[in-house]
């Protein structure tokens, strides 16, 4: 797989993405950013738990991409036992599901680029580690009932990004080979999740990682603006 680095003189139409069937996109910090609602929730776990709040927006960012049990372990540093885990999760997933939709936005120019894409015949599909529930619940908030062809987020008992699992099931729902899919996302887990599929990868470099983190899991391409997704297919 080639790694190429998007630049003013790049020639975009040597990627080939213009034949693709589908685009599977990461959520979090790549269609929609969630990063203040995500800390608030994680905030509230960790005052329930009687913990200081020591971090960031940026840290917070930085403890994303893996699932919201990760997310926790995280901000925990990792201090707290299964139980306590446990119960943390349940208490964030409770909060969570309140406001999980208070301060989020969609990305300038993500939407001009999803319209662009369904003009084109492609099926659409989200792939998250976002808990299924609340997946569900903010994509139909933002994009409308059936925006997407599929949508799967994290359940317990199934395996997380990035492990193939999630992408194979939506791959399959879509009726969609791996070798006619794109994956889009803001994290080096999501180009490690659609480069485990099979897949072409796209690294959002508008999220929560920066470009260096995309970097260094080697997507196809690294792209800074929603708008450029339009040159891409």
């Amino acid at each position: 797989m080639i790694y190429m680095e998007i630049s003013s003189c790049f020639d975009y139409d040597k990627l080939k993405f213009k034949n693709k069937k589908c685009a599977l996109f990461d959520l979090d910090g790549t269609l929609v950013d969630t990063a203040d609602d995500l800390s608030a929730a994680t905030e509230y776990v960790l005052k329930q738990f009687g913990r200081k709040v020591l971090w960031s927006k940026e840290d917070y960012r930085s403890f994303v991409g893996n699932g919201a049990m990760k997310l926790l372990e995280r901000a925990f540093e990792y201090t707290l036992s299964e139980s306590e885990l446990n119960k943390a999760f349940a208490l964030f997933k409770e909060k969570y599901n309140v406001i999980l939709n208070d301060n989020a936005y969609v990305y300038d120019g993500i939407r001009d680029a999803l319209d662009y894409l369904k003009s084109q015949g492609m099926k659409l599909a989200v792939v998250t580690n976002k808990p299924h529930k609340s997946a569900v619940i903010m994509v139909k908030h933002f994009f409308g009932e059936d925006y997407f062809d599929f949508i799967i987020g994290a359940k317990e008992d199934r395996p997380k990004k990035p492990d193939p699992y999630s992408v194979n099931i939506a791959l399959d729902k879509l009726q969609c080979r791996p070798c006619d899919a794109v994956f889009l996302g803001d994290s080096d887990v999501d180009v490690l999740t659609g480069k485990n599929s099979g897949m072409e990868t796209v690294g959002c470099s508008w999220g929560f990682r920066a470009a260096e983190v995309l970097e260094s899991a080697a997507p196809t391409v690294i792209i800074d603006t929603p708008k450029k997704i339009l040159k891409l297919f």
